[in-house]
């Protein structure tokens, strides 16, 4: 094992930096144990505590129950990591001889490279490279050598700096998916309010997945919004740590209950697209009905019946959908199926979206808002909130 690899680095060949990488994940996981610890943290007054015995007794069992989920989930993250790093291989003598010239043509060192296991969103390549000129070089140098060499394009990922300069980093190269995805949104506030209590999010990781994240307060204004933020924050986390949807969603779930009344009971409806494959999954927590608009047919998501903090033993509703080009997902608060309730609710949504003749994600979400508070009259009655994405092949 030694002579092997001392020949490899002979050769030029080093997966130094590896350890970065993985230690930066294990990192994100131990932060996620500390806001999920965070949350079960509570303090109770000494009064409370003869009156509220044996709820919190039980209380303590349902923690225990999800915590020993926790601790098994992150073992299998733990194992997955463990597994990536005993499977890194370094390029191949004639690959990196060549990827190493036409670097260097670019004024860009090659220090280190090695080949990450393929996983679902294709392959992956990690490089140490380092820059002669003193303002460095521009990232989509490196990436133009690598489609060069390798005859596929490579994107360098989200995580990595952007921009190579003298001192050497570590970059990391992932597969450019087969499709784009192209957001948009629109959002109204509860008449007479200030803030909106529904919250959004949109994240596109370096692995090819887009995750979009929206949350229901209980009621409107500033307490709905810091409980629906609070929900999409700690799913953010979580996810990014590597989490799956199901997963997190109960573990959210478990620290909503244990601050009873707080947080009230917000709702959590969750999208990831697979942008290499062309399909995405739902997972719907009392959040409302979503929507695909393939052409002229619109298909219907079901929406999640309880919202978030009712019962310990959470199950989300799971939907799952292949998707094509020019394909656009909908997804949407109650308050704008509310909205239409004079003309059908889901049914009148359904017909809006399909006599859309806009193509812009932002264009259909605010088109659809326009419609929503067209059909209430202008009495907005509720938050509304929209997040629109169409998917394209990519160039």
């Amino acid at each position: 094992m030694l002579q092997i690899k001392e020949e490899k680095m002979k050769q030029g060949f080093s997966t130094q930096g590896m350890p970065d990488i993985c230690g930066l994940q294990l990192a994100t996981y131990a932060e996620s144990l500390r806001e999920l610890a965070k949350s079960f943290e509570k303090d109770k007054p000494a009064e409370q505590i003869g009156r509220q015995a044996l709820f919190e007794e039980e209380r303590q069992k349902e923690n225990c129950d999800v915590i020993a989920g926790h601790l098994t989930e992150l073992a299998q993250i733990m194992e997955q990591t463990a597994e990536e790093m005993a499977s890194l291989e370094p390029l191949e003598e004639k690959i990196w001889k060549k990827m190493s010239r036409g670097l260097r043509e670019q004024g860009i060192h090659l220090e280190g490279a090695c080949v990450l296991p393929q996983n679902r969103q294709g392959r992956r390549l990690s490089l140490n490279l380092r820059a002669e000129p003193a303002a460095g070089v521009s990232i989509e140098k490196a990436e133009e050598v690598l489609q060069r060499v390798l005859g596929k394009k490579y994107c360098v990922s989200l995580s990595s700096p952007e921009r190579i300069h003298r001192e050497r980093e570590l970059f990391l190269f992932v597969e450019q998916p087969r499709y784009m995805a192209f957001t948009g949104f629109a959002r109204v506030i509860k008449g007479r309010e200030e803030i909106s209590g529904d919250n959004y999010s949109m994240i596109q990781s370096e692995c090819g997945k887009l995750t979009m994240l929206l949350s229901d307060g209980t009621g409107s204004g500033q307490q709905a919004c810091e409980g629906s933020g609070w929900v999409l924050d700690l799913m953010e986390r979580l996810l990014e740590a590597g989490y799956g949807m199901d997963t997190a969603a109960r573990l959210v779930n478990a620290a909503i209950l244990t601050k009873g009344d707080e947080m009230g009971h917000p709702t959590l409806d969750l999208c990831q697209v697979d942008l290499q494959k062309g399909c995405c999954g739902f997972c719907k927590v009392g959040g409302a009905v979503s929507f695909c608009k393939r052409g002229e047919e619109v298909e219907q998501i079901d929406g999640g019946r309880l919202p978030l903090g009712i019962f310990p033993d959470l199950e989300p509703h799971r939907s799952f959908l292949r998707l094509g080009e020019g394909e656009s997902l909908f997804m949407m608060t109650d308050g704008v199926l509310e909205a239409f309730r004079e003309k059908g609710y889901e049914e009148a949504v359904r017909n809006a979206i399909a006599g859309m003749e806009e193509s812009s994600p932002r264009e259909m979400a605010e088109k659809l808002m326009q419609l929503a508070i067209f059909a209430s009259e202008g009495n907005v009655r509720d938050d509304m909130t929209i997040l629109t994405a169409t998917l394209w092949k990519a160039p």
